[in-house]
């Protein structure tokens, strides 16, 4: 905790990264059960912006996010203002959330498209590629629905 404090405090990215690296549960709940109280919302904006700048580590942070809210719920939730000092991470899982609709649905379309590529292939049928009107009807109706 003495690390994560010093990376907080002088605001040292280097440092906090090596912090961040630790994933062993028990690390991360020992490491946050000895973290001040001042230094948990600091700790919630600082791993929101790491998330926002690297969607890819959200998995990583996400852990620690999770274990940062349960050891620290007591405190959170008797602060008034936390809500708005939480904002930017309201505003990250919002987005994220927007997104996820859309690429299940064409998560789901893929899918749909190899079975019946591999439904055709167990027949013996011969396998046609899409024209490259299909093509470009398939690429339009996603990025339709990713625009939306």
């Amino acid at each position: 905790a003495q690390m994560l404090v010093q990376a907080l405090t002088a605001q040292d990215h280097a440092l906090l990264e090596e912090v961040l690296h630790y994933k062993k549960t028990v690390t991360v709940e020992k490491t946050l059960s000895r973290l001040p109280i001042t230094h948990v919302i600091p700790l919630i904006l600082a791993l929101t912006v790491k998330v926002e700048s690297k969607p890819s580590r959200g998995g990583e942070l996400t852990i620690w996010l999770r274990h940062l809210f349960i050891t620290h719920r007591s405190y959170l939730l008797s602060s008034p203002d936390v809500a708005s000092q939480l904002q930017p991470l309201y505003k990250l899982i919002d987005a994220q959330l927007n997104n996820y609709p859309k690429l299940t649905k064409l998560q789901g379309k893929l899918e749909l498209l190899l079975q019946e590529k591999k439904s055709e292939e167990e027949l013996g049928a011969p396998v046609s590629p899409l024209s490259l009107e299909e093509e470009e009807e398939l690429l339009e109706s996603s990025d339709d629905e990713m625009s939306d």
